[in-house]
């Protein structure tokens, strides 16, 4: 690999231990992918920073970091923690609630701005900016819609990228790694719920390969969203290529051939709505990916137009850390029972030791890591269909 006079004198040990690791490693993988060199990254996002993921180990291993003095030397942004607060009148334990703090604010003194899993709400990239983001929606969505470029990164090689600055130049941040090679064609969702189910059932098309969708041209965007999220929790691939959406989507048709072609129909989803049905309705969660300050705007309308204050159930909605929001809004959402939660991830909390036993969300995202990550059971639901449900509407 070629590297430049400054990355030899950074991986020579000039600027310190720690950032010679770092561009150490970004080498190394980009040997192993056969990048050429390295490039300049605007904006990196850490994922895997909560303590039920990364543990000790990995608690310690930030720490050292931040205490050797290190710092990002780029805009960097890191994803949601596990739960520190209270939920239904319990709490984890003081070594957890330690351990996730500790990590919180090794990131922060390294330079961690906000955390979140929709950065591009926070700093939105350029259409061509190069990125060293993980996190699989924020990948998916930067990739196919906003036009930037940036492979799905682990956790830590995304921090390693932080840290030097630049990552490797292979994958999609070549043109030619940006080619589909399936073509599947969907039906045109009409609520969340259709879209969140097909984004999953599309990832299950392609699983490790980037594919050309039809049928979304004119799906509002938090829709889009959801379908995207639900896409990286059941295929590998860093990007979708939209059809009247994705910068450049012609030219990406013009030049794929096109290995497979498949569609999904209104009856391929008739499994997910039969899981969906049953729910013992105590906790009602939005935010899979988090919530814009619009979206929060939105819910909190539905919930002043149409609840009282439902008993025994909760709704919790998800955003970033630096959201906006008034305590007024805050407050009459409190005694709604809805709970605003900055900076969390629910999924990657330990939810059935918080005797959380189900959770109604509109995201297939969370569908699917719930059972895994939180141990607790999901139900997929359209929002509205969610919000009504919470708020005890009859239809």
């Amino acid at each position: 690999m070629f590297l430049t006079r400054e990355e030899e004198r950074i991986l020579s040990g000039e600027e310190g231990e720690a950032y010679a690791k770092a561009i150490e490693a970004v080498v190394k993988v980009g040997e192993i992918f056969g990048a050429e060199k390295l490039i300049p990254v605007k904006h990196a996002h850490v994922s895997g920073i909560s303590y039920f993921n990364i543990g000790d180990a990995g608690r310690e291993f930030i720490g050292e970091l931040a205490a050797s003095g290190v710092r990002f030397s780029v805009y960097t942004t890191a994803n949601p923690y596990a739960i520190i607060e209270e939920v239904n009148g319990k709490k984890y334990p003081e070594k957890v609630l330690w351990s996730q703090n500790e990590i919180i604010n090794s990131l922060r003194a390294m330079g961690a701005k906000v955390f979140t899993c929709a950065p591009y709400f926070i700093r939105p990239p350029d259409r061509g900016e190069h990125l060293a983001w993980a996190e699989s929606n924020a990948v998916l969505f930067t990739n196919s819609v906003l036009g930037a470029w940036t492979n799905r990164e682990g956790g830590p090689l995304a921090l390693f990228e932080a840290i030097a600055g630049r990552t490797y130049y292979a994958g999609v941040h070549r043109r030619e790694g940006r080619i589909p090679r399936y073509l599947i064609s969907v039906f045109r969702p009409s609520n969340f719920f259709e879209a969140s189910a097909l984004g999953y059932l599309t990832g299950k098309l392609s699983p490790d390969s980037i594919p050309y969708v039809k049928g979304l041209a004119d799906v509002p965007i938090p829709m889009v969203r959801l379908f995207l999220a639900a896409f990286g929790s059941t295929s590998g691939a860093p990007m979708v290529v939209l059809e009247g959406i994705t910068p450049e989507y012609e030219s990406y048709f013009k030049e794929a051939s096109f290995e497979d072609r498949f569609s999904i129909g209104k009856e391929e989803l008739r499994e997910l709505r039969r899981e969906s049905t049953a729910t013992k309705g105590k906790i009602y969660m939005l935010g899979c990916p988090h919530l814009s300050r619009d979206e929060i705007g939105e819910i909190a309308s539905f919930i002043e137009r149409y609840c009282a204050a439902p008993e025994g159930r909760e709704l919790w909605l998800l955003t970033s850390t630096d959201i906006n929001i008034s305590v007024d809004v805050e407050e009459f959402l409190a005694r709604k029972n809805v709970k605003i939660l900055k900076g969390i991830c629910p999924i990657v909390s330990r939810l059935d030791m918080l005797g959380v036993e189900e959770v109604v969300t509109d995201s297939g995202k969370a569908f699917f890591y719930l059972p895994k990550l939180a141990k607790v059971r999901p139900v997929l639901k359209d929002r509205y269909v969610l919000l009504k449900e919470f708020c005890g509407v009859r239809e």
